[in-house]
């Protein structure tokens, strides 16, 4: 009998121990935080054999390490159907189990319409620190509000209009003047076609020329500056140094190839920073860097690149998220990995840092604080469209400088 009643405790023990061994173990599977789902967009990272994808890795792999969660990377396309923001929109009503956390997009996808609808708000989820560091740069991922600016997309990686010469340029206090260009005998590439509205260098130029510092609200008509601007294409028309042809580029890649196979050539063509790191690293011949041609070669810019987005609208998941941000935003790892992709980082302090020691590292960070947003492709005036008939105009021989802005002047009077 007393050795029944000793089995019987036995299993009982066994059992409790089963029991408890189970709860246990579901108490820890309850508590681990599921991977941070990140997309990633293929345009800036193609291969996860690339330098920049591994970076990336190893980076993550610490912040698992010392935070417990996993980074599930996903590469995605995008501005097409089944590209990050595409997805994201389709999958917010139907899959919204499917969507990542955390995205990297396009500054030029993301719009005040689709933050509000489709991403979450970033404000009070990050250090003091960080936003001090990034400094005005937070306007690069905010949208307006009623009242006030929200942050709904963290400012990562920066890209530039700039202009790249095959020959060194004789100007002695870096900064590019039109006459400097007309001197230099170099044929001038810049992307001149627009759909709609003005092309970007053009609106640099007259903005410039005008003697504004940003493009917010609608542009006002300066007559002086106008007709100095279009004196300047003019004049490379007439000494052939730019052709018609500018006008079908609706952006650098459209001329690439070219400037690349003729880079023994005297040529001066406005590229992004992007492009000019790139061309850096891979080209043999040197290439130099310098600002986009105004009349008084002002150091501007637009400013142009990538920043993540929040799209997880659980707290914690945002929570963690953010987190993860911040370890991304680690100096020394977002320099590196900004050199990796041939852009620079949203953290001014750390852009020289980023750059090859054989570039002009102040040239970029001047070109960097003198930059400013993109306008808007629905500006809210007639002008960039005129503006851009005018040079047309002028590029194809149809008129002089002063005809065309009297064009312009009679186009604006009349409305």
């Amino acid at each position: 009998m007393r050795k029944v009643a000793a089995a019987v405790l036995l299993a009982l023990f066994l059992f409790i121990g089963a029991v408890s061994a189970q709860d246990a173990g579901g108490a820890e599977a309850e508590s681990a935080i599921p991977p941070i789902r990140v997309w990633l967009p293929a345009p800036l990272i193609d291969d996860e054999e690339e330098q920049a994808y591994q970076l990336l890795r190893e980076h993550a792999a610490a912040f698992t390490e010392n935070n417990g969660a996993g980074i599930e990377f996903r590469l995605k396309n995008v501005g097409a159907l089944g590209g990050i923001m595409a997805t994201i929109r389709a999958g917010k009503e139907v899959a919204p189990g499917a969507l990542p956390d955390l995205a990297l997009i396009r500054r030029r996808d993301f719009t005040q319409t689709q933050a509000l609808q489709y991403l979450q708000s970033q404000e009070t989820l990050f250090s003091s620190s960080l936003i001090n560091d990034l400094g005005d740069g937070l306007a690069f991922g905010q949208v307006p509000l009623e009242e006030a600016r929200a942050l709904y997309g963290m400012p990562y990686l920066y890209d530039l209009l700039l202009t790249v010469s095959t020959q060194p340029l004789d100007v002695s206090d870096n900064r590019l003047r039109f006459a400097d260009v007309l001197a230099s005998g170099l044929s001038y590439l810049f992307p001149a076609a627009r759909s709609s509205g003005l092309n970007q260098t053009l609106t640099l130029q007259y903005l410039a020329a005008a003697g504004m510092t940003s493009p917010a609200g609608s542009m006002a008509v300066d007559e002086s500056a106008l007709e100095e601007v279009l004196t300047f294409y003019q004049e490379l028309q007439q000494q052939q140094l730019v052709d018609a042809q500018v006008l079908t580029y609706a952006s650098p890649a459209a001329y690439r190839a070219d400037f690349l196979d003729n880079a023994d050539m005297p040529q001066l063509a406005v590229v992004k920073a992007s492009d000019f790191l790139q061309l850096h690293d891979l080209q043999e011949a040197p290439l130099y860097a310098a600002n986009i041609p105004t009349l008084a070669g002002d150091a501007i810019s637009l400013l142009d690149g990538w920043l993540w987005v929040i799209v997880a609208p659980d707290h914690n998941r945002q929570a963690i998220s953010a987190r993860f941000l911040e370890w991304l935003m680690e100096a020394n790892f977002h320099a590196a990995f900004a050199q990796a992709v041939y852009h620079l980082p949203s953290q001014p302090a750390l852009v020289e840092l980023s750059l090859p020691p054989s570039v002009n590292r102040p040239f970029f960070s001047q070109l960097l604080a003198a930059a400013m947003l993109p306008l808007p492709e629905n500006e809210g005036s007639a002008l960039p469209r005129l503006l851009q008939d005018a040079l047309e105009q002028v590029l194809q021989g149809e008129a002089d400088a002063a005809g065309a802005t009297r064009w312009v002047l009679s186009q604006v009077a009349d409305r």
